[in-house]
């Protein structure tokens, strides 16, 4: 692949999958596609922190490392550049799907993530949301519990 393409792929992939969290602040998005290595979140009571954190879990299954890794599938084309640019434009949500599948790059197993917590309260919490926003298979083999 042409180093233009593969900018023009890297461009298209990483705003996939903002559009697909579109709905957080900007800190709050970019905490979420931060996927390499650690990431310490400080933030006061109400400012969002839990809604990250299950944003991230979900990004980490959808996309895996997609947001800020810059390896390209072999089997990528230009006509899948292309069809990601058009999604872009057009924001047509019957091409959302393999949109998404062509941004993804090594996606976790949902048994390969841990969300720990200070209380039993925020534990339950936790699990609900995730829940609520991935669907009860994929939120059954989350690991989301208290540190004691």
């Amino acid at each position: 692949m042409k180093a233009e393409l593969e900018a023009r792929f890297l461009t298209a992939r990483r705003a996939v999958i903002a559009r697909r969290f579109s709905n957080l602040n900007d800190m709050q998005r970019r905490a979420v596609m931060t996927t390499q290595g650690p990431l310490l979140l400080l933030a006061g009571a109400g400012s969002g922190k839990t809604t990250v954190l299950i944003n991230r879990i979900a990004n980490l299954m959808a996309f895996g490392e997609g947001a800020d890794s810059d390896e390209i599938p072999d089997y990528i084309t230009e006509s899948d550049v292309e069809f990601l640019e058009t999604y872009l434009k057009t924001g047509n949500t019957a091409m959302q799907t393999r949109a998404e599948s062509l941004s993804a790059l090594h996606p976790a197993a949902p048994w390969s993530i841990i969300a720990i917590t200070f209380t039993n309260k925020a534990a339950n919490e936790l699990k609900d949301r995730i829940e609520r926003m991935l669907g009860p298979e994929a939120a059954a083999d989350i690991w989301a519990s208290t540190f004691h």
